[in-house]
């Protein structure tokens, strides 16, 4: 006796585009296409591919907040470069720069935390600072226009541990490897004197991340490493076609060591934890407790405030 295969059944067009195989086949565009919607114009981060060329070969950034590369071709994640984009080694600033002041806002909020070491969520999906950086300039010419970024590099090539006995961070040992560079431009930049002379400039939307392959242009920090944010503004030239070439281009760096942090995936200080509900105007929600049974309350004491 023969047996004969049954012929293969015919899907329908609506039942064919629910199929596996059509859902396999797409999934992976649709995941692609997702990944680049994610990542918007002039609110990403900029990343120098290769810290091998030299600070001229930077070459400029173009209106979509992307250093424009020489290569053309997108780097692995070996090549990344890993110092600074910016140098750390101050430079002296033309004359005109040199009246350029920039003044830290809520300084009292940041004096706080740095009394008891401030620390910094950082995840795999990104958080954002709190505090957060704001800073307002003076002696800016009312006619030019500035781009102003913000940066976060290592304090030293130290690993930290919070002991809990004594209430400190002691070195645990050298730093991890290094992470690769990145640079946030402002979303509202280029800003013209006038504007900064009158507004405000507020980093709300940098976040942290400890995922070493972030694709949303989020800061990649090492966890239990300390960390300096810095403040840069940069004059933009009239007649340059680019909106920013690091070579051509004044600029000028300020730090403010209160806003120093250390980077950790949870806190390890109770009395930060408590500080961030207390300043947070977010958090709102950790201080209203008033509704809370005893179980809950106890509970939400526990997550928030792990006794050691």
């Amino acid at each position: 006796m023969e047996f004969t295969a049954s012929p293969k059944p015919q899907l329908s067009s609506r039942a064919n585009a629910f199929s596996i195989a059509a859902l396999m086949s797409s999934g992976g565009s649709k995941e692609k296409e997702a990944t680049e919607n994610t990542i918007k114009p002039l609110e990403q981060f900029v990343e120098k591919s290769s810290c091998a060329q030299p600070l001229g070969e930077l070459t400029s950034l173009d209106a979509h907040g992307e250093f424009g590369g020489g290569g053309g071709s997108s780097p692995s994640s070996s090549s990344l470069c890993t110092e600074p984009l910016i140098p750390t080694t101050p430079i002296i600033p033309s004359e005109e720069m040199a009246k350029i002041a920039c003044s830290l806002e809520t300084k009292e909020l940041w004096d706080k935390f740095h009394e008891l070491g401030t620390e910094m969520i950082i995840t795999k999906s990104g958080r954002r600072m709190f505090p957060t950086i704001r800073v307002s300039f003076s002696g800016v010419d009312p006619e030019a226009k500035y781009i102003v970024l913000m940066d976060i590099v290592p304090v030293d090539n130290k690993r930290y541990r919070y002991a809990y006995h004594r209430s400190s961070w002691l070195v645990a040992g050298k730093a991890d490897p290094p992470l690769p560079a990145r640079l946030y431009v402002h979303p509202d930049s280029p800003f013209t004197g006038e504007q900064l002379l009158k507004q405000m400039v507020s980093f709300e939307k940098v976040k942290l991340t400890n995922n070493e392959l972030d694709q949303h242009g989020h800061i990649i920090l090492n966890s239990m490493h300390k960390y300096q944010p810095r403040v840069h503004i940069i004059k933009k030239k009239d007649h340059t076609a680019s909106l920013l070439n690091l070579k051509s281009e004044e600029f000028r760096t300020f730090i403010f060591p209160e806003t120093v942090f250390t980077a950790v995936t949870a806190y390890q200080n109770q009395l930060i934890t408590k500080l961030k509900i207390d300043s947070n105007p977010f958090a709102k929600g950790f201080r209203d407790s008033s509704r809370l049974t005893d179980i809950e309350r106890n509970v939400k004491e526990v997550v928030l405030f792990p006794t050691v």
